[in-house]
């Protein structure tokens, strides 16, 4: 088998990287062995590197002293901090999309995916539910057209591939979220920049809580949460 050019090979092992890291086939603490992944990915020890150090960049890997490169785990604070940015941010692309809403043929869009939502919610199909929540996601940062945000957005989400919803969320987390996603669909169709801010700002803030409060590395008795919430 004839080896990719190496631009294209950095690029295949930067992507089947992130992917297996997003699918949780390597998991948080794992080495990222470079003659491993050379063998797997077909390519010479030069791309893995540089699939490393850019990955490493973006938040996904981390490089430890006598270890080598790992698949970052986060700590609950750093999760903490980013959905606090993620908040923001999200926040603003949805006050955008609001505004922008009435443009080309974005109402479609919206409702499409809401409708697609429905289907999975119905069907109680989590995984499919969690594929279409990043597709509302992404349609909102094209439509609220502002490049910079949604580019800050996304780069502040790659940390938290690890936390797939699917991996973790039930029944009633998804109809919980299917909810929240609602209230902002409904904002936004209708041009309410205001309640499109708000009601994003509440879901990205309970997805955080969510993740907290239910990945096991995370989730603490509850005698402990209320006594902190005490101080």
């Amino acid at each position: 088998m004839q080896l990719p050019e190496k631009s294209s090979a950095v690029e295949h092992a930067i992507d089947t990287i992130r992917e297996k890291i997003r699918r949780g086939e390597f998991v948080p603490g794992q080495r990222l062995i470079v003659a491993d992944l050379t063998r797997l990915l077909n390519v010479s020890p030069g791309p893995v590197r540089e699939a490393i150090r850019r990955l490493t960049g973006e938040g996904l890997v981390e490089v430890q002293p006598n270890r080598g490169a790992i698949v970052r785990q986060l700590t609950a604070r750093e999760v903490a901090d980013i959905f606090d940015l993620r908040e923001v941010v999200e926040g603003l692309l949805a006050r955008q999309s609001a505004k922008h809403i009435r443009q080309a043929n974005h109402h479609a869009t919206i409702e499409d995916i809401m409708q697609r939502m429905a289907a999975t919610r119905e069907q109680a199909d989590v995984t499919g539910y969690s594929d279409l929540n990043q597709e509302f996601h992404n349609a909102i940062y094209r439509i609220a057209d502002n490049e910079r945000a949604a580019e800050i957005s996304q780069q502040l989400a790659m940390p938290l591939y690890q936390f797939r919803f699917h991996h973790f969320m039930d029944v009633a987390m998804m109809n919980n979220s299917y909810r929240e996603h609602e209230q902002i669909a409904k904002a936004i169709l209708e041009g309410d920049s205001v309640n499109a801010e708000r009601f994003m700002r509440m879901h990205v803030r309970n997805s955080g809580m969510m993740i907290l409060e239910t990945v096991p590395a995370f989730a603490r008795p509850l005698s402990q949460r209320i006594a902190k919430t005490k101080k």
